[in-house]
């Protein structure tokens, strides 16, 4: 039997009323749609953007030919006219140039412009021009202006060119003329002055900043369940496109969410954002490890011996992977898959079963050339370009290849729908070259690990993930976040680097902003940089990375030995901590991937508000970490502390806020603070994430100077399980509440100088009773290199911290309490 394509029609979500040309759908009390009709009609289907059609809004109670009305809000049409956004013009980067780049088409040569405006502004007057280089030293009416169309990579010229770079976040997305009100008769969207550049892009606001989010579902097409690999034989429709059906592209299709009046309202629009463009897919748990590429033309035996080398050193690693030098590149054979380099590596099958015996997985990079640029077939969604890149991809995955690395940062890539280009920086209607790569290749792996591995038992693999760009342009410190915005859909396919030559604070900034703004909880950098610095940019850098979403080494030879011993040693014990730390990080990322909130947050996301909540260059790690990374040889750093008590994690001090404090750096340690009632939870050493023990797990509880109530979970590994965690602490009393499998628990509360505890109970029974003894130990007078953060059970606090008091509670039933009554007068 021969399948048919879903139609159109079909039966609506919500209420809804047209109105004149344009469908009104309530969704929810907060989310509402306007929609133009479509060349087919109004569209019921999901689209590439959005992918949940079913929701249960309010119902509609008064509508007239202008107007729909609910007791939740109102929307007015003002005029059948859509509206076009201003363009997204930027703050320039200064001192920057580009490798391979391509100036736009209408503007071959480059041209004259007055200032940065006017060449911003030609930039927008020309569809093909994605961002614009400016040299104010240039004479008046001489070439100053070249807007770009395309660059493999940007970087910082050593001699200061003088020559500015913006980004330019071309949309494409049109609003319908409206007036949205509330349930109050508030206005909370208004088209004349509301709208903001490029509304096809996501950009979701920071906290308590807007009344309402508006975003356009453009260009709009309908991706087939197959998604990027082979339509099924027996569907006999729109087989010239793979089953995309781009027939009924409207511009216009516009969602509304109200984001009300408090964090609460704030996040409950966020989630139903998700609900309605979808959720980051959990990634598999060996992604939270070590990973390591390096530019370089390994051998087989090289490559053997690095990873030995790893394990000789008990560096943890997960993946270990090669950049393009896998395959021959002479006569244009990187455009292929099948033409490895046997020179280097005579049989790859032999090289993934060496990686596989040893518990890592890998990948390899691919810079991909379309088809149609070859004229071997047609554009994105055509039969022949389809074939090849899935059968390419997937036929390495079947040799034991885990996944991909799609790099656009090329001369060449593959471009999005309807554009026969092979340049990198295509553009159709705002879907950007970097979106539609990253739903080829998550697409096709993903499709493969259902369709093949899953259905023969291969669970070594996990989830599907690949390694994709974050956004079209390279990140630099400074740039708005405005500058990464790309389609709504790409949030979908993680995880995400940031480009080519990427600063430390760069990297920082890029890594809170997405998570905030974009909804990527995995977006990093290259770890160690693009080029080799000395070894304390090596522990700089690896600091941040143990403390940030994805812990990739990439770039120049960032291997700890190459170095010195020292500085081995010293990526060694932050390696150990991250990997000490799993239950919590794997349990933030799967949290971030059910609810959009980032493992790496800015702290207005739980402080809106607070002066310096909203800095960039500093974040919360897992709820309950401050993390300060610092970026040069400065010997002090400025931490915005937020509200309440705050332990140095690497001293003891402690501080309270909301204040700005200025903090001493020393070199190896990245300026660390726990917060006063927070909960994090460690496992024993792991050399591989899959390796670790989770029978005995360490729960670090710190108190605070008053009292507070914290609540966590902890997610199963490969398991929908959880394990709920309360800790409530007050002058008086800790207590702390364990809900989840049945395990063995060592619970450390950190107190504060001066306490002490009088006695514990566990499960209501003083502990001495069941054997179980409340050990205390005090911080040791010691030289400051000597001490480590988070050595967990059995180690010392920091030098002027508060004692710590461990009980181990044996494995037993599945509540589990822990009372420690206090004593003492707190010294802060």
């Amino acid at each position: 039997a021969m399948r048919i394509l879903a139609a159109v029609a079909g039966v609506a979500a919500g209420d809804e009323a047209i109105l004149g040309s344009f469908r009104v759908q309530t969704l929810s009390p907060r989310l509402l749609r306007i929609e133009p009709v479509g060349p087919k009609g109004y569209e019921n289907r999901t689209t590439f953007t959005v992918v949940n059609r079913s929701w249960r809004g309010p119902a509609i109670t008064s509508h007239t030919h202008t107007t729909v009305s609910t007791d939740h809000y109102s929307v007015e049409l003002v005029s059948e006219h859509l509206t076009t956004p201003p363009a997204p013009c930027s703050q320039p980067q200064p001192n920057t140039a580009a490798f391979d780049r391509v100036n736009s088409a209408k503007f071959p040569n480059g041209g004259a412009a007055k200032d940065r405006g006017n060449c911003c502004a030609m930039c927008a007057s020309d569809d093909t021009c994605s961002g614009w280089f400016y040299d104010a030293s240039v004479r008046g009416g001489e070439t100053n202006c070249w807007p770009t169309t395309s660059f493999s990579s940007l970087y910082s010229p050593m001699d200061n060119v003088g020559i500015d770079f913006a980004w330019f976040a071309r949309g494409g997305g049109e609003v319908p003329s409206v007036v949205v009100r509330n349930a109050k008769g508030k206005v909370v969207f208004d088209t004349k002055t509301d709208v903001e550049s490029s509304p096809n892009l996501l950009h979701w606001p920071a906290p308590m900043q807007k009344p309402a989010y508006v975003l356009v579902d453009y260009p709009r097409f309908h991706v087939p369940e197959w998604g990027p690999s082979p339509m099924p034989a027996d569907v006999l429709e729109l087989r010239e496109t793979n089953g995309y059906d781009f027939g009924n592209d409207v511009n216009g299709d516009t969602y509304v969410l109200l984001l009300g009046d408090s964090m609460d309202d704030y996040h409950a629009a966020r989630q139903e954002l998700l609900d309605l463009i979808g959720n980051s897919p959990q990634l598999p748990d060996y992604a939270y490890g070590t990973w390591f590429t390096w530019w370089h033309a390994y051998s087989f035996a090289d490559a053997t011996e690095e990873v030995k080398r790893w394990q000789a050193g008990s560096l943890p690693l997960d993946v270990w992977a090669l950049d393009m030098n896998w395959r021959r590149t002479a006569d244009h054979m990187d455009r292929f898959y099948n033409h490895p380099n046997t020179d280097l590596f005579p049989n790859f099958t032999e090289w993934f079963q060496f990686l596989t015996h040893r518990g890592l997985r890998t990948y390899f990079n691919d810079h991909p050339f379309p088809v149609a640029g070859r004229n071997a077939g047609g554009l994105q969604t055509s039969p022949e370009e389809v074939a090849f890149r899935y059968q390419g991809l997937t036929e390495w995955m079947e040799r034991g290849l885990t996944t991909w690395w799609f790099d656009r940062n090329w001369a060449f890539s593959i471009p999005p729908p309807f554009i026969n280009e092979s340049y990198t920086g295509c553009n159709w209607k705002g879907l950007s070259n970097t979106g539609w790569g990253s739903h080829i290749y998550f697409g096709t792996v993903a499709h493969y690990d259902k369709n093949v591995r899953d259905a023969r038992g291969d669970t070594f693999y996990q989830r599907p993930m690949t390694l994709t760009k974050f956004a079209p342009t390279d990140w630099r410190s400074g740039m708005s976040s405005y500058d990464h915005r790309d389609s709504p859909a790409q949030h979908r396919f993680p995880v995400w680097w940031t480009g080519d030559q990427v600063p430390l604070l760069a990297s920082v900034e890029s890594m809170v902003t997405a998570g905030l703004h974009s909804l990527k909880p995995y977006v990093h950098s290259d770890c160690g940089g693009d080029f080799r610095g000395g070894a304390d940019d090596l522990i700089r850098w690896t600091g941040h990375c143990t403390f940030g979403t994805i812990l990739r080494y990439h770039g120049e030879d960032h291997r700890p030995w190459s170095y010195n011993p020292q500085t081995e040693a010293t990526v060694k014990k932050y390696l150990d901590t991250r990997y000490r730390m799993l239950p919590t990080i794997l349990s933030a990322g799967i949290r971030a991937s059910k609810t959009g909130f980032p493992m790496v947050a800015r702290g207005d996301l739980y402080w809106p508000g607070e002066l310096g909540s909203e800095r960039n260059d500093q974040y919360v790690f897992a709820d309950d970490l401050l993390v300060a990374p610092t970026w040069n040889t400065s010997k002090t750093r400025t931490v915005w502390v937020p509200p309440g008590d705050w332990e140095d994690a690497w001293t003891g001090d402690r501080v309270s806020g909301p204040s700005h404090a200025s903090v001493s750096v020393v070199a190896g340690r990245i300026p660390l603070f726990y917060r006063g009632g927070g909960l994090l939870v460690l496992g024993p050493h792991a050399m591989r994430v899959d390796d670790q023990d989770w029978s005995a797990l360490t729960l670090e509880a710190f108190a605070t100077s008053g009292s507070s109530r914290t609540q966590r979970q902890i997610y199963e590994r490969e398991d929908s399980e959880q394990t709920s965690i309360s800790f409530d602490v007050g002058q008086d009393a800790a207590v702390v509440s364990i809900n989840g499998p049945p395990r063995k628990w060592i619970v450390r509360l950190h107190l504060l100088p001066g306490q002490s505890v009088k006695r514990a109970l566990v499960d209501g029974l003083a502990a001495e009773a069941l054997g179980i003894a409340a050990v205390t130990i005090e911080s040791q007078d010691r030289p400051r290199q000597d001490f480590w953060v988070l050595g967990g059970a059995g180690t010392a606090p920091a030098p002027r911290a508060g004692p710590v008091v461990e009980v181990v509670v044996p494995s037993g039933g599945k509540e589990r309490t822990v009372r420690m009554e206090l004593i003492g007068e707190a010294l802060v």
